[in-house]
């Protein structure tokens, strides 16, 4: 009778959730909750399928309790209950008494989350109790240790996508188990769920997900390794269905937008005006104004493909490939400090940047590119160590230099200070190519991703022969050359200063180089231990793929870079194309743009996954991605809200006003105030900008700029591109309305005020300069009360280079000049 009411319960339970998809129904193995609802059940749950996703379901393994580093009360779980042995090793530890096989109604594990004895985490368990029957008779039948039977494959969650109406609205979620030998079970009942937005739905500990507001989240369902989200639309607006109006979607990433726009009952604002578009497109490529002269040429161009025209036209410059240049540079750390130690740090740094810049304008495709840089060389394979010193001063001399940028490699990336050690090049590889931050995995099982401590551990077993320093092999030739040179006794720093000096003479002295330690490449060959991990051996393998045998490889490097380029790669090419997206948007499609985790989808899979598939299709061609996105109506919207897209950020109905980087903002104050004979040739070239090759960040022989910490510039110290901010501050409005660097661009010999000051036949009139001021800042004409205000202080102010100092003074403190909109 027991076992008919059984079947009857899942059999409503699954008519409650919806069927199971492929007709698998028959074949899923019902939940614990039912299975164990009585306690004479006789089946025995298994410790990694039950007991410990129950644990982590009941909290006990979370992060506050004994999940934590110190764990509680002398007993320590790992993390959400990833490591099987040692969380089975201190459940059975001995004459602890957490787990009695001989009395199991004894075992802590029972009693203190029951309150029978005192249990600082309050009572989490009841009697009687499906969870109770399920703890207890594991630890009946002898409290196994994980069944190796069958692994742990996927994770489903049914159904992937829920559309509430109104609030209250409730929908349960059912997630089901795959496994390797094929079963399939439903797991809901051990899953934890959480949302990423409770003030549109909220999700409680069963599955069962209520609708709150208006808007779209997901909720975040975790299982054994299993980490799968399902969104949540609530339409904003009655404008769904036959109601939604025609928007025109010419393009692929319109269409995909607009589905979901749909879906929320989100209509999109117009397009913006020329004006509007040329400004945005010019900063977001170029890092640059427009001049008046382009504006007003733009404006008057007839030619519907003007748009299309004037993207090819921008993507030529030189100042796009400064821009980009200064991008990748970002996110690959090339900044002086981080190569503190070596010779000429300022130098090595300029070299970095001339490489990358030579690529970028040549169109080197992307993977090519970080190819270059994953696997840079110091020396050629038949190259001595002579032949390579002599090399490397022709780089260095101060007269005429031979062109670094030509060579085939380019190394640096393996020479910064902050990339030492294995696991420091584990996380700064799987940053600046992945988007994915790995140091939560670096301790414990990261808590929003599938990545466990071994996991690290594999890929970092990559870095462990990859050095960059003096070769062991030339270190006799080196001692020679110090003590021929009489260096061989002095500091360390003065030694080096002694070397930098011969190189800029075009001299040979010691140089560093990559290479790969034979001894740790055998090591890796045949697995690596650790000795953070009592000796444990741990064979290279890349994340979330297989391992890689190294027995035949001489540079572990080559398969990392085979597994970048490779179709299962699930991250090269996403990375960059949601970093390029962000750029353009002001936010990625996966936001934060860095932190490529399955806790934190993408607002649009179909839209994500179209733009990479297209960039891999395209051989990587950065300009394919940049005109892509910039010919879509989605990029070309206004930043004026409608009243259903008045809240809407994260689904690109329009454009978000968002403040300039550090970069293009300082440099936007100098292009403002300069005369009008160097603008073009300011706005048009890479020299002497806040991002070209003369301004290197963090170099070591000037103060830090001041205007690049107060806006935010990328230190390239961390791997993290929250490092770069474009978030305003007090402090931002302080110094462009008050700090001496404003007024001294203003008044700058050879500035526009000064030009304007020294015209005395030719005197322009207020109207012209005016006209100019708007042109130059904002990227538009002044509208009419602007102009008569505009004139108005011209008439009251000293002189007409004093009323052009007020008017540029105060455009450049508008909302309007220091945000891309």
């Amino acid at each position: 009778m027991r076992s008919r009411s059984l079947v009857l319960c899942f059999a409503v339970l699954v008519a409650t959730l919806g069927t199971v998809p492929d007709g698998r129904a028959s074949d899923t193995l019902p939940p614990l909750s039912l299975r164990f609802a009585e306690e004479s059940v006789e089946d025995i749950p298994d410790f990694q399928r039950h007991v410990l996703p129950l644990l982590s379901q009941m909290g006990c393994n979370g992060r506050s309790c004994h999940g934590s580093f110190q764990g509680q009360g002398g007993f320590r779980l790992s993390l959400f209950g990833y490591d099987f042995a040692a969380d089975h090793d201190a459940l059975l530890s001995d004459g602890e008494g957490r787990v009695d096989i001989e009395a199991p109604e004894l075992s802590l594990i029972l009693e203190k989350p029951t309150l029978t004895q005192p249990h600082k985490g309050g009572q989490i368990l009841e009697y009687d109790t499906w969870q109770y029957h399920v703890l207890k008779r594991w630890i009946e039948g002898g409290a196994l240790p994980a069944a190796q039977e069958a692994t742990f494959e996927r994770l489903e969650v049914i159904p992937n996508e829920i559309v509430f109406q109104r609030d209250g609205q409730a929908t349960p979620l059912q997630a089901l188990a795959h496994w390797s030998d094929g079963s399939i079970e439903d797991v809901t009942c051990l899953t934890r769920f959480q949302t990423n937005d409770e003030s549109i739905a909220t999700v409680d500990s069963s599955g069962r997900v209520t609708s709150v507001g208006l808007g779209d989240t997901d909720i975040v369902a975790f299982y054994d390794n299993g980490v799968v989200s399902t969104q949540v639309i609530r339409p904003v607006s009655d404008r769904i269905g036959e109601a939604y109006p025609k928007v025109a979607a010419p393009t692929e990433i319109d269409r995909l937008i607009g589905a979901k726009l749909e879906k929320l009952g989100i209509i999109p604002s117009e397009i913006c005006s020329d004006e509007e578009f040329l400004r945005r497109v010019s900063l977001d490529l170029t890092g640059s104004l427009p001049t008046p002269d382009e504006v007003r040429a733009f404006v008057a161009d007839s030619d519907p493909e003007k748009r299309s025209h004037k993207v090819d036209e921008l993507l030529e410059r030189p100042t796009y490939a400064a821009w980009w240049t200064n991008f990748l540079c970002d996110i690959t750390g090339a900044s002086p400090r981080n190569l503190n130690g070596t010779a000429l740090p300022n130098e090595i740094a300029r070299q970095w940047y001339d490489w990358i810049y030579q690529r970028v304008s040549d169109n080197t495709p992307y993977d090519e590119l970080i190819a270059g840089i994953v696997l840079g060389t110091s020396r050629a394979p038949d190259q001595s160590y002579l032949g390579y010193m002599q090399e490397m001063a022709g780089y260095f001399r101060s007269d005429d230099p031979e062109p670094f940028a030509e060579r085939e490699t380019m190394p640096y990336f393996w020479a910064r200070r902050n990339l030492r050690q294995p696991e420091e090049k584990a996380l700064a590889f799987s940053y600046a190519f992945l988007g994915v931050r790995l140091e939560c995995a670096q301790c414990h099982k990261h808590p929003f991703d599938q990545w466990t401590q071994d996991d690290f551990n594999q890929f970092t077993a990559f870095f462990q022969p990859i050095s960059y320093g003096i070769n062991p092999f030339v270190r006799p030739q080196v001692r020679d050359l110090e003590r021929e040179l009489g260096v061989a006794d002095q500091p360390v720093g003065q030694r080096r200063r002694a070397f930098g000096r011969r190189l800029r003479d075009g001299e040979i002295a010691p140089m560093e180089e990559v290479y790969i330690n034979p001894n740790r490449m055998r090591a890796a060959a045949r697995g690596s231990s650790s000795r953070s991990q009592g000796g444990r051996v741990f064979t290279p393998r890349v994340l979330g793929g297989e391992e890689v045998p190294l027995a035949n490889v001489s540079d572990p490097r080559e398969p990392l870079m085979d597994w970048l380029r490779s179709e299962d790669n699930p991250y090269f090419a996403q990375a960059f194309v949601n970093r390029v997206w962000a750029n353009a948007f002001g936010a990625g499609i996966i936001n934060p743009p860095d932190d490529m985790n399955l806790a934190n989808p993408p607002s649009n899979p179909a839209l994500l996954d179209q733009l990479t598939q297209g960039f891999i299709a395209s051989g990587y061609d950065m300009k394919w991605l940049h005109r892509e996105i910039t010919g879509s109506l989605a990029y070309q919207r206004s930043w004026q809200p409608n009243e259903t897209n008045l809240l809407d950020e994260r689904n690109f109905s329009r454009a978000v006003v968002h403040r300039l980087p550090a970069e293009a903002l300082l440099d936007a104050v100098r292009q403002v105030t300069a005369s009008s004979n160097q603008l073009e040739s300011f706005a048009m070239t890479a020299d002497f900008r806040s991002f070209g090759p003369s301004q290197s960040v963090g170099n070591l022989r000037r103060n830090a700029n001041y205007a690049e910490g107060v806006f935010g510039r990328s230190t390239r110290e961390t791997n993290c591109d929250c490092s770069k901010s474009i978030e305003p501050n007090l402090l931002q409005s302080i110094y462009l309305q008050n700090d001496q660097d404003i007024h001294a661009a203003l008044d700058r010999r050879g500035g526009w005020v000064q030009s304007v000051a020294r015209a005395s036949d030719n005197a322009p009139e207020p109207d012209d300069l005016i006209e100019d001021a708007f042109l130059r800042a904002l990227g538009r004409l002044p509208n009419a009360s602007e102009q008569e205000a505009s004139l108005h202080y011209f008439e009251t102010s000293e002189s007409l280079d004093q009323g052009l100092r007020g008017l540029l003074w105060a455009l450049l403190n508008t909302k309007e000049f220091q945000t891309n909109h």
